[in-house]
This record gives structure tokens, C-alpha cells and sequence, in this order.
């Protein structure tokens, strides 16, 4: 499932630059939040929700503003959108290269 407008080029650009350990939305230690359980599949709901918090994300263009509305997020809707994020990026990585499946 995507969680953004196939032709919104601000989210594809920022997975793009994921791919290559990139990470401007976030700051060095967001990792440790993301991963501090045992990762988990995103339910139904989780992904609709992601979706939304993409769209909120995906009205502003440039990068300080989508900073923002990062930053203004709660700490779980930021969490749910760093989970979903990961995944985007990881399903990137998948598609080009698909021998590590």
C-alpha cells in the first residue's frame, strides 16, 4: 500500500534519498524510537492513519515546512509515520534490487 499520491514528488524524493541513508525529516537518534520494540506489520488502521499524516505532510514543499509539520506531530503519529516511512523505504529498496528477497 502506498501511503502517498503516486505523482507527490516531495515523499519520492525523500524515500529516494532514504535509500542512500539520507534522513532530513529526522534527527540522528530517531532510529532508536522507531525500533524500540520488536517492529511490528502496520495494521488497517495504522496505514490509514499513515496516509493521512502523509497527506498533511505532503501539502507543504519544502523540507522546513515539512519539518514542521513533523515536528508537530504527537510522538506516536510521528512514530506511526516514521514505521510507515521505513517501510515505503524498504519496499524502494526491494524493487531495485530483488535479489535481497
Amino acid at each position: 500500500m502506498e501511503f502517498f499520491h503516486r505523482n507527490d514528488r516531495a515523499i519520492k524524493s525523500l524515500v529516494t534519498l532514504a535509500t542512500q541513508g539520507f534522513y532530513p525529516l529526522f534527527e540522528e537518534n530517531w532510529m532508536d524510537e522507531v525500533w524500540e520494540e520488536r517492529p511490528k506489520k502496520l495494521t488497517g488502521n495504522e496505514k490509514a492513519k499513515a496516509k493521512t499524516l502523509f497527506k498533511r505532510l505532503c501539502e507543504h514543499r519544502t523540507l522546513e515546512r515539512q519539518r514542521t509539520v513533523f515536528w508537530a506531530m504527537s510522538e506516536a503519529d510521528r512514530i506511526l509515520f516514521k514505521r510507515a516511512f521505513m517501510k515505503m523505504v524498504e519496499n524502494k529498496i526491494l524493487d531495485q534490487a530483488p535479489e535481497l528477497q
